[in-house]
């Protein structure tokens, strides 16, 4: 069994908190718009994933949705539509090169996609981390 990484718990917290962040967002749409519901998602499904992968001894190679995507997978199968989403999320931002910075932003419409990523995410936490 491999040790796990301290703090993992904390991840876990922090990944329900943007959660339900998110959550509370959709009906604050004055407040909210859809780059801000993404970011929180996108907040979300990173801390979720932090947790599973610290509570399992490692860290992962880097943090973008495509990067998280290919670590958890190594872990248990992810549905088509999860991965589907999580990849669109990837290709919203990608701001790692500081020469090619390309943002989209994201529609109404994509809302709900990233709030069932984030749901189908907490799922894999519940399921996969289990607390000291």
């Amino acid at each position: 069994m491999a040790l796990t990484l301290s703090d993992w718990e904390e991840f876990y917290r922090d990944g329900k908190s943007f959660h339900k962040r998110t959550r509370i967002s959709v009906d604050q749409p004055q407040i909210y718009t859809p780059v801000l519901i993404q970011n929180l998602a996108a907040m979300s499904i990173e801390k979720y994933f932090m947790a599973i992968f610290m509570s399992r001894g490692f860290l992962p190679r880097n943090h973008t949705m495509f990067d998280l995507l290919e670590e958890i997978k190594q872990i248990v199968p992810i549905s088509p539509t999860l991965e589907e989403t999580l990849l669109y999320m990837d290709s919203l931002q990608q701001i790692c090169s500081i020469d090619n910075i390309k943002i989209t932003l994201p529609q109404e419409d994509d809302v709900p996609r990233f709030l069932e990523a984030v749901d189908e995410v907490e799922f894999l936490a519940d399921t996969l981390c289990k607390p000291s």
